[in-house]
């Protein structure tokens, strides 16, 4: 528990650091996405690393020649039960927490310099939003925010 009586938010099995990394590649059990839903649903809150162009408003980048395209930004989607989830920026302090209805569709293609990544269009609320997770993660996020109207 935390100072201020919440509990401590831990990373989903597919938000992963370069300890883990070379605990894997020395074979050594990391967690799996069948046990994070479990925590999840037992009450733990998660952390899951993703990246987007939408959540929190966009950020506009000059490509040269007057014109600009919006960059995609990583950063932190945490969920927990009963909480509306919350995305913060890696860098910028920038946060938004997500308005339900949630509705999770899966999207298209690849991202970009992020081949373990998968793509989704996350429609809330508030609007509709891009967020590409970890395949990893997958499961877990469409678990907490596929699966209805309201908050799990």
């Amino acid at each position: 528990m935390a100072s201020d009586g919440r509990a401590v938010v831990r990373r989903a099995a597919g938000t992963q650091t370069m300890l883990d990394v070379l605990l894997r590649w020395a074979w050594i059990r990391r967690r799996t996405s069948a046990r994070d839903i479990a925590d999840f649903d037992s009450g733990q809150p998660l952390r899951v690393v993703g990246f987007t162009q939408s959540i929190g408003g966009t950020v506009k980048v000059s490509v040269g020649k007057g014109r600009q395209v919006a960059r995609l930004r990583q950063g932190y989607l945490r969920l927990a039960v009963g909480e509306a989830p919350v995305w913060s920026d890696a860098r910028g302090g920038r946060s938004a927490t997500l308005q339900a209805p949630f509705r999770l569709k899966p999207a298209g293609g690849k991202v970009r310099l992020a081949p373990k990544f998968e793509r989704y269009e996350l429609v809330t609320g508030a609007g509709t939003y891009d967020l590409a997770v970890p395949k990893t993660d997958g499961k877990l996020v469409r678990h907490a925010l596929g699966g209805g109207p309201g908050l799990r």
